[in-house]
């Protein structure tokens, strides 16, 4: 089933890259339609051809790899498609892409990077505006389980006269530091003394006091508390201890052991909620910056050493395993692409976006065109950079 699954969210990933990627490459091509440039082709994926759909002017495909996309717009520096030779020497200079006005040049670069951020943006307001918080916004300390778990059934046999639905409690429990203390049978709950059950306040009281703060930064500050159910997850057991079983509250022997579920208890911090809708409208433009913003960190990081800071394809797929069970999440987590797809193509590296925004901005500035030997060679070699980073990030995501 594991394998079914990392399976399916490879497919899922490589759907979600690539409607990005299109609706990216959708906005190079609907500008450029609305300037009048002659668009030769709109395709999605590079390599061979798998089917083409071909009008007058515009051919639309799908090729074989799901790496990315291009517009192909005529142009006096760049050989026209294979087979459109005569029609290329009979498209007016007015409709290619070197003779437009630098503005419009440059605003046909932008707006693929473009059409990402605002599909960021209207990904993560819709998830603010809708649940009124930023899902996993505050990290959680320990673990909360429902009413029926073996932790609550600890506090109640230990704690009998705790009232029904009482929250505010913390358990600690047996600590086993060494193989030897499997060893021989444990019965977990006779030894009451290394089970304790506290009030909160207390707990806190002595955890605060490794915590150094200035005097009143605690003043003002109030927990709430609740239980909540939380997905449970299963890990295998290596030990003598499966000869002889594990005792549960009641002291009844757990034979099948293999299936129950080892269980902890502790304390989730609340959501932070947004005090309205224009709060929460306001904070879209700040979380979509944030996550445009992380591939810049994650890239130095990456750089300085930190190789676990970025992720390839592989990385992402499973990543999006981990998120597709919460929609809200995992609709922040495409809008995390997004946005990291606008700033990855605003980087200014040749061949990127970013790099023929400043190029054409400097043109503009200088009243100079860049050598077009100079700014093949300089194209081939970003090109051959940026696939070599790929390969080696993708490389780290199999074997880290």
């Amino acid at each position: 089933m594991s394998v079914l699954f990392s399976l399916l969210m490879i497919v899922v990933g490589v759907v979600i890259v690539l409607v990005l990627i299109t609706l990216h490459e959708l906005g190079h091509f609907l500008f450029a339609k609305w300037s009048k440039a002659y668009v030769f082709e709109f395709s999605i994926g590079f390599g061979p051809r798998l089917f083409t759909i071909k009008t007058k002017e515009t051919w639309y495909s799908v090729r074989i790899l799901p790496l990315g996309g291009f517009v192909s717009i005529a142009s006096d520096f760049s050989p026209p498609p294979n087979g459109r030779e005569e029609e290329f020497a009979t498209i007016p200079d007015e409709r290619k892409i070197d003779y437009a006005v630098k503005w419009k040049k440059a605003l046909f670069i932008l707006a693929g990077p473009i059409v990402n951020l605002f599909i960021a943006f209207i990904l993560i307001m819709s998830v603010f505006l809708s649940n009124g918080y930023k899902p996993n916004d505050m990290n959680s300390n320990g673990q909360i389980f429902a009413k029926d778990s073996v932790a609550l059934k600890i506090i109640q046999e230990l704690e009998p006269n705790l009232e029904s639905g009482a929250q505010n409690i913390v358990l600690t429990g047996i600590q086993i530091k060494w193989n030897e203390d499997l060893k021989e049978e444990k019965d977990f709950t006779s030894t009451k003394y290394s089970i304790m059950v506290q009030e909160v306040s207390d707990y806190l009281s002595e955890t605060n006091k490794f915590i150094k703060t200035e005097p009143d930064f605690l003043k003002g500050i109030s927990l709430r508390f609740k239980f909540q159910n939380i997905d449970k997850y299963t890990q295998k057991v290596n030990g003598e201890i499966k000869d002889t079983g594990l005792k549960e509250v009641n002291q009844d022997i757990l034979e099948n052991w293999k299936n129950q579920k080892v269980m902890r208890i502790g304390i989730q911090p609340p959501h932070k909620y947004f005090k309205n809708n224009w709060s929460a409208f306001g904070y879209s433009f700040v979380e979509t910056w944030n996550q445009a913003i992380s591939l810049i960190k994650g890239l130095g990081l990456f750089f300085t050493g930190h190789f676990n800071a970025i992720s390839g394809p592989l990385g992402m797929f499973n990543t999006s395993g981990a998120t597709i069970s919460v929609k809200t999440n995992y609709a922040l987590y495409i809008a995390g692409i997004s946005a990291n797809l606008f700033m990855l193509n605003m980087l200014p590296f040749p061949p990127l976006d970013g790099f023929k925004f400043w190029e054409a901005l400097i043109e503009w500035i200088t009243k100079k065109e860049m050598n077009t030997k100079l700014k093949t060679i300089v194209y081939i070699v970003g090109a051959i950079f940026l696939l070599g980073l790929m390969i080696i990030v993708t490389i780290k995501d199999i074997i880290i």
